[in-house]
């Protein structure tokens, strides 16, 4: 379990974005490859019980708002990390990041409730996303999945191909 003081870690992850606004390069291939790099390095921390620091958080939070590659990783990274450290990690960065950045992570992380079978928790959280930006292409997507009430299995075998495209693997 993670000890985390999510006042403090909001704030500076806040003035955070705020130094790195602009900064990030969506075509610069050495600085996407450092990321998930560091996204899957900060999950094993997490399972470690370390809380990923406040430009690392940043970083990703801009990552995934600017580079839909970067956001799609995080659709199938289980296939790399335990899927509970996955949700622990996505669902920290969710709780820190200001609401208008944390749209792809949160949407992600309807995902990943959904993969685990939280359907319901999935569901309400995905209405707050549809709510902060109806037209979110992977949140509509993820609601016609909702839905369609897809079997989770079938909604993880899409997320597992996607995530062999986005890393080659």
């Amino acid at each position: 379990m993670l000890d985390i003081n999510y006042d403090i870690l909001r704030n500076e992850v806040k003035d955070e974005l705020i130094k790195q606004e602009g900064t990030y390069n969506p075509d610069d291939r050495d600085t996407n490859v450092r990321i998930v790099e560091d996204i899957r390095k900060a999950i094993d921390g997490v399972a470690d019980g370390v809380v990923p620091s406040a430009q690392h958080i940043a970083e990703v939070a801009i990552a995934t708002n600017e580079n839909l590659h970067i956001r799609d990783f995080f659709m199938g990274v289980q296939l790399e990390k335990d899927i509970d450290y996955v949700g622990q990690y996505i669902s920290l960065l969710g709780n820190v990041i200001v609401k208008d950045k944390a749209v792809p992570l949160a949407t992600v992380f309807c995902g990943y409730l959904y993969q685990v079978e939280e359907t319901e928790q999935a569901k309400l959280m995905l209405i707050d996303v549809l709510n902060l930006n109806p037209d979110y292409a992977l949140a509509k997507l993820l609601n016609r999945v909702f839905t369609a009430e897809w079997p989770a299995r079938a909604f993880k075998q899409m997320a597992e191909e996607l995530h062999t495209i986005v890393t080659g693997k």
